[in-house]
């Protein structure tokens, strides 16, 4: 297998690979997955068969093409023609200071099992509550009606009164908009169909009487953390929000998050994780999601250690004791996270790193394991900075759907 350089380029990204065929798939993979499909250019030009064949081998079931070729309407095209680029698109926030006067806007993020919501007046956070949304595997919000949903959000009191909405899904972002395409929206009935097709603002707008916007958990947590460090930053930063699966946002300026879709959890790292498992959407095995999502790492320990009955926080409790299978799983998740911040920063430039997520609300976890990231960092050579995340990581989704949201309101 010739081992030579190529240049991939797509809509909004490019980064050089020096390596064989399947070294260039597999970053191949990992671009679309931050940038979306459509016409991917590579480098010379009789590389593109070579890396073509690769991609085929490893996307052997093309699962992972079918899923972005469903998702944004248009095909991974591998072509060897003139790159265009365009500049990386971004939604704009809006600090809750100032306008004293004016009513409470709120904001909510939807997760897989459970429903925060968050209410803002005068730059404060007010009020804040988490509700259940069933147990196990299933949701209770899977075949929600419209109008259940409206009585759970217009039954709580810290809805009332509000001057706009926002709202963080796990839905990944494409350029026809948000679709409902993740393990916790697909198949989940009226309200995540009506998100599917871009119609559910504004009929949560009409029963609700104030503005309602929806937003990518990751672009909303990314906005949160960049309105918690007001003033100029000289470099993104890219936000991990680590659960289930994991979501991710990058902020590019003082009120400025990246529109593309960076779904990092279905990226491929060049470290295999412990277990590989089949991505429930895209197909692909040895996804960052296996050594990152809470969902896989718990599978995982369970396997490896034989307790068939451990939960997340079993793990958790492990790896702060040093317990050899924890510990290797920990160094592997760590690794993984190091990696993707890696890939980010050879996209752009440098970024400075936030970790935030349910994942790591133990604090002695949280220290081991930021502890091994930073110690991965220092292996690499694009410089990252590893920051710790600032106020809440419960209401970060929520705080942050509701600025963007204050935006457009």
């Amino acid at each position: 297998m010739e081992a030579t350089g190529q240049r991939i380029t797509g809509r909004y990204a490019s980064l050089a690979v020096d390596g064989p065929p399947a070294e260039a798939a597999r970053n191949l993979v990992n671009l679309v997955n931050v940038q979306g499909p459509g016409e991917i250019v590579i480098t010379p030009a009789s590389k593109r068969s070579q890396v073509g064949e690769a991609l085929e081998r490893l996307d052997s079931r093309g699962s992972w093409r079918a899923w972005w070729h469903r998702a944004a309407g248009e095909p991974v095209e591998l072509t060897d023609g003139t790159p265009s680029r365009l500049p990386t698109p971004v939604h704009h926030f809006s600090p809750f200071e100032g306008e004293a006067g004016a009513a409470p806007q709120l904001g909510i993020n939807i997760g897989g099992h459970y429903l925060r919501l968050v209410r803002i007046h005068r730059g404060e956070v007010v009020g804040s509550r988490e509700k259940r949304l069933g147990s196990g595997r299933q949701s209770s919000l899977f075949g929600i009606s419209l109008r259940s949903f409206l009585e759970m959000l217009t039954g709580d009191e810290l809805a009332h009164g509000v001057r706009g909405v926002g709202i963080a899904w796990s839905a990944p972002r494409t350029r026809v908009g948000l679709r409902a395409m993740s393990i916790l929206t697909e198949g989940g009935g009226e309200v995540v169909g009506l998100l599917d097709t871009g119609e559910l603002d504004s009929v949560l707008t009409k029963a609700l009487g104030c503005p309602v916007y929806s937003w990518n958990d990751g672009e909303a947590v990314a906005a949160a953390e960049a309105l918690a460090r007001p003033g100029v930053r000289d470099r993104p930063l890219l936000v991990l929000k680590l659960g289930t699966s994991f979501a991710s946002g990058l902020a590019l300026g003082t009120h400025e998050v990246s529109a593309l879709p960076m779904q990092l959890s279905k990226c491929l790292p060049r470290t295999v994780p412990p277990q590989r498992f089949a991505h429930p959407m895209v197909g692909l095995h040895g996804t960052a999601r296996d050594a990152l999502g809470a969902a896989c790492v718990t599978e995982t320990f369970r396997l490896l250690t034989g307790r068939p009955r451990a939960d997340f926080e079993d793990y958790c409790l492990a790896a702060v004791r040093g317990e050899p299978v924890a510990t290797r799983l920990a160094r592997s998740a760590a690794r993984t996270v190091a990696e993707t911040a890696h890939f980010v920063s050879g996209l752009w430039s440098p970024v400075d790193l936030v970790l935030s997520g349910r994942n790591l609300r133990q604090l002695p976890y949280r220290q081991k394991f930021t502890g091994l990231v930073r110690h991965e960092l220092a292996l690499l050579p694009s410089g990252i900075t590893l920051l710790d995340p600032v106020g809440d990581v419960n209401l970060s989704a929520a705080l942050g759907a509701a600025a963007l949201s204050r935006a457009h309101t």
